[in-house]
């Protein structure tokens, strides 16, 4: 992988190099030799400031200080500037892979994100908290912020509905003593065939209906006992079941905002560019990222497009490649299903949930219908510059 700008490094002449650098952000490399042959590992890093960082780097060595010196290593200098945290970990995430294939999750810090996971190869398919993104035939729900987040909305949510939570290979037995939640009757309890086998996967089928609406086929389900018993008169039944309304509504409303089906986890993320006058797109294809591609919004062309054809064209190049996945539903029927690369979902969480996180992410249906006038209006507040809301007189009085 090359990034966009590379120039050979003399190390007689660092200084007048690293004087015509712009003060931008950016991910560099730098090579020990100017044609590198296989084996040959550069030294990659991001900064905020390209000119300081590599005249701190770059600089001929001072004695007595003990500090990063790359000044005799280095031959020649790729770098690529970026405009968002977004932009430029995904190209750190990809320079990393392609120079440094065993160890760049290592490097960049990666771990698998938080999950949750319904196995529905298993005869009694359960709900629980991982790290792993297997092709196993799953549904997997998430990401989430971290697993403790994960397990804690699994163990709400599945109060409301009555599948397993024991971690045991199940093989119906009338004998068998059970636990604690088939006694307090929130359990079918298949352990000691407490009930069949369908009546297990209508359970099952409710409790992945709500994790796909994000918990409003519950709502919807509630709402109808509710109205149903005040018709009935039967006013302390509908205010039980609006007291339990009330309990889904208070976790969902600390469900993780990102969490979804992952198959169906589609959005567009904007971000401002590096250039002036620039907005990048990502786009989120069933949880892979994919991007960058940059909107130039300079209307001094000769015959500019409509912006909203310009953003059709744009985001209809951002398409994954590769066959989809066949996995069965709890139905019995099957669909296609893509499952991303878990270091896409991880680095989508770091910067959704991160406290610094910049630029827009627009949510999008399954028919990847796009809102034209609402990203237009995004590019068009992306591309002002920060500083000119601040500076913007206020009117007298």
């Amino acid at each position: 992988m090359t990034l966009q700008h590379s120039a050979p490094f003399d190390p007689a002449a660092a200084a007048d190099f690293v004087a015509h650098l712009p003060a931008a952000s950016a991910i560099f490399v730098l090579w020990p030799a100017n044609d590198p042959g296989p084996g040959v590992q550069p030294y990659i890093g991001r900064t905020r400031n390209l000119r300081r960082r590599l005249k701190r780097l770059l600089a001929p060595p001072r004695p007595g200080l003990r500090r990063l010196n790359l000044h005799e290593f280095t031959r020649r200098v790729e770098y690529q500037f970026v405009g968002s945290n977004l932009e430029a970990s995904w190209l750190l995430y990809q320079t990393n892979r392609a120079h440094y294939p065993r160890t760049y999750r290592r490097r960049l810090r990666l771990r698998p994100p938080a999950l949750l996971k319904v196995n529905l190869k298993n005869r009694f398919p359960r709900c629980y908290a991982t790290r792993s993104l297997t092709h196993d035939g799953s549904l997997y729900y998430g990401p989430y912020p971290s697993r403790t987040d994960a397990e804690r909305f699994a163990g709400e949510f599945l109060d409301f509905f009555k599948i397993r939570r024991c971690v045991e290979e199940l093989d119906p037995d009338p004998k068998h003593p059970g636990c604690i939640y088939s006694q307090m009757k929130m359990c079918l309890a298949p352990c000691f065939a407490g009930c069949t086998d369908e009546e297990y996967q209508q359970e099952l089928g409710r409790a992945v209906a709500f994790l796909d609406s994000k918990g409003a086929s519950l709502e919807r389900e509630l709402e109808g006992e509710r109205m149903q018993a005040s018709e009935s008169l039967d006013f302390e039944g509908a205010a039980r079941v609006h007291r339990r309304l009330e309990k889904v509504n208070e976790v969902l409303r600390r469900r993780a905002d990102l969490a979804g089906n992952v198959a169906d986890l589609h959005a567009l993320i904007l971000e401002r560019g590096a250039e002036p006058q620039s907005v990048v797109f990502f786009r989120v294809w069933a949880g892979e990222l994919l991007g960058p591609a940059t909107l130039a919004l300079d209307e001094r062309v000769a015959a500019p497009a409509p912006l909203d054809q310009q953003i059709r064209e744009l985001v209809a190049q951002l398409v994954p490649a590769g066959p989809a996945q066949a996995i069965s539903s709890e139905s019995g029927g099957a669909r296609e299903v893509r499952l991303p690369p878990w270091e896409h979902l991880a680095i989508l969480a770091r910067w959704y949930y991160s406290s610094f996180r910049e630029g827009d992410y627009v949510p999008l249906d399954r028919s990847d219908q796009l809102p034209h006038r609402r990203l237009i209006r995004l590019c068009r507040k992306l591309i002002v510059p920060p500083d000119a809301v601040a500076e913007t007189p206020q009117p007298a009085g």
